[in-house]
């Protein structure tokens, strides 16, 4: 849903992303579109010259509205579909976190990239702060979703230290209706819109690709009480460094 706090908070880091480069008469690939075009029309308005606003949904539609193109895109397969050297900026915000194989979405970014083109891309919350597991679930009781006061139901942290098969038993012991707590765990560690990748991993993937590096700006909060970080420590997300980061954007050439 796009509201006027989404609206503000695209024009700010399209504003950003101008600081490091100038966008007037450029191409820009634009990851993880929202439906309405919003995040295109903004990129346009701050002089870029052509969209390519891709996502992946088999719902998304493929076509050209002036100097917009829609296309579908997987953003693991750029190298396959993108012609190298075409875009002046790779952009997208909210994404990282949703792509299941960030080694093929670097790589193939900084094929597609023109000689002193610019990537952008942002992704948040990430799955180890405390709300990465986005919860977003229409129960038989209630709908559940991570960004609204009073609709999460899973404590911080507490998807890094349960699993599939232990998580619903934690809800169940708050008051989630048992079959809405199941519909929950399987989204939280089974639903393909996430990847499941730590703050380090994700740093260390970005590292190990053709990417060269210009800045990184982290949002960063409170990090977890001692004895949560105990219980994520003994998981299988121990080891990740930050759990206080919720956000990255890595800004590369």
């Amino acid at each position: 849903m796009m509201t006027d706090a989404r609206r503000d908070d695209l024009r700010r880091r399209i504003a950003a992303a101008a600081r490091y480069k100038d966008l007037r008469g450029a191409t820009v690939l634009e990851i993880g579109a929202d439906a309405h075009g919003h995040a295109a029309q903004m990129l346009l308005d701050a002089g870029a010259a052509r969209v390519l606003s891709s996502n992946h949904g088999e719902r998304w539609p493929v076509e050209t509205v002036g100097a917009i193109e829609r296309i579908r895109l997987d953003a693991r397969r750029i190298a396959q579909e993108i012609a190298p050297g075409s875009i002046d900026l790779v952009f997208g915000i909210a994404v990282l976190e949703h792509i299941d194989g960030l080694d093929a979405f670097f790589a193939g970014a900084r094929q597609a990239l023109a000689p002193g083109g610019l990537f952008f891309v942002q992704g948040g919350p990430i799955w180890t702060c405390a709300v990465g597991h986005h919860v977003g679930v229409k129960g038989e009781k209630a709908h559940y979703r991570f960004g609204v006061p009073g609709a999460n139901p899973i404590p911080p942290w507490a998807h890094l230290a349960h699993d599939r098969e232990t998580l619903p038993a934690a809800l169940v012991e708050q008051g989630v209706w048992p079959a809405d707590a199941q519909l929950i765990a399987d989204f939280v560690y089974a639903s393909p819109k996430l990847n499941r990748v730590g703050y380090r991993a994700m740093r260390e993937a970005f590292d190990a690709s053709p990417l060269a590096g210009i800045d990184r700006i982290e949002a960063a909060f409170q990090p977890p009480p001692a004895d949560m970080m105990a219980r994520i420590a003994r998981g299988p997300y121990g080891g990740q460094e930050r759990y206080d980061v919720a956000s990255i954007t890595f800004v590369a050439s």
